[in-house]
């Protein structure tokens, strides 16, 4: 009852504040047209468009920053971390002074090195090019970018055959725990939809084109590119995370009994296969909770990328607050969208942990 008091005491100085003021709550700004640019967008923008397209290129950005931070950060975590527990004397003080470094140098100037470092890069016509067709200079990172002829086609038709397998599966699997025996149906279902999808994979292949980026005047032009402030924020946003990732795995491979690994020795595995097979599935019980805080720091960071110039939700958000004024509402979007962000990852993090459970006959 004191909460619910104390809310509705702050809701009501809240209002009287905002009709003192004269400020009134309105979304209606988002329909209005934008008068600023956006340095890179995964959708067409450009300035006039309203400033509800502006922040969801915004927020695409975020998400493709986040989803990509992600991925390497729990790469290059997982190395580490493996390389802490393989008992090499170098190696594992490599990979102690990696994670210490990581954990004990601000966020905020990780990011700032990376950016300093990709725009001191030589210029395009001085670009590195470590392989053919890929280019990496001041003006970003430029890959080959494969074209298939009906690529959309073949896109839904992948997607569809691989939940036609997938069903295929779940129905099988069923169907053998009630009798016992895998259906021979599903056998000769799978079997087709393995070899319809390698058709498919050779028939891209023999019709795929690439469109290599070349220098054109003073930049690059074709093929696939990456901008330099994405690229900053990517490496610093996965380097810094890594190294609390690669503690968690040091952390829950070295919770494990030894009797284990002993046990897993007994039976003839080799420490490949100890991991892959015996370690790693424990271990991921221990890892997927502290994992998923670090994911949702990772999501929470990439607010730091208005540092260096990247169009993030924040960024965007920002530039739409000073031309129009409207803090609450701008704010409030920041707020819901990050919340659904947190608990969409918390979600999926949450499924992945009750299929690592242990099932209890």
């Amino acid at each position: 009852m004191a909460a619910i008091a104390v809310l509705a005491w702050l809701s009501h100085n809240f209002s009287a504040n905002l009709v003192a003021k004269g400020i009134t709550i309105d979304f209606g700004f988002l329909k209005e047209a934008t008068s600023f640019p956006i340095g890179e967008s995964l959708i067409s923008y450009s300035s006039g468009d309203t400033y509800l397209r502006a922040l969801t290129a915004g927020l695409l950005n975020t998400i493709r920053l986040a989803i990509a931070g992600i991925a390497l950060a729990t790469v290059f975590g997982v190395v580490v971390g493996l390389t802490a527990r393989i008992g090499h004397p170098l190696l594992t003080r490599v990979a102690k002074v990696y994670v210490e470094f990581t954990r004990n140098v601000p966020l905020l100037l990780i990011l700032v090195v990376c950016a300093t470092v990709v725009r001191a890069l030589p210029g395009p016509r001085q670009a590195w090019t470590p392989l053919d067709g890929v280019m990496l200079s001041s003006r970003g990172l430029y890959l080959p970018l494969p074209l298939i002829e009906n690529g959309m086609a073949l896109l839904i038709a992948v997607v569809l055959l691989i939940a036609a397998a997938w069903a295929t599966m779940r129905l099988s699997l069923r169907g053998k725990n009630e009798t016992g025996v895998f259906p021979r149906t599903g056998k000769l279902a799978l079997s087709g939809c393995g070899v319809i999808l390698v058709g498919l994979c050779a028939w891209s292949v023999s019709t795929m084109t690439l469109d290599r980026p070349a220098l054109v005047g003073f930049n690059f032009r074709g093929g696939w590119s990456v901008t330099p402030e994405y690229l900053a924020m990517l490496f610093g946003l996965a380097f810094y995370t890594s190294g609390f990732i690669a503690e968690i795995v040091r952390g829950s491979l070295a919770a494990l009994p030894k009797g284990q690994s002993e046990a897993a020795s007994s039976l003839g595995l080799g420490s490949f296969l100890t991991l892959w097979l015996v370690l790693a599935p424990q271990a991921l019980r221990l890892m997927l909770p502290p994992l998923a805080n670090q994911y949702l720091n990772l999501i929470k960071n990439t607010t730091l990328a208005v540092l260096i110039g990247y169009p993030d939700l924040v960024s965007v958000g920002n530039t739409a607050l000073n031309q129009t004024g409207r803090a609450i509402e701008t704010v409030t979007i920041y707020l819901l969208i990050y919340l659904s962000l947190s608990l969409v990852t918390s979600v999926l993090i949450r499924q992945l942990e009750k299929r690592a459970q242990l099932v209890k006959l």
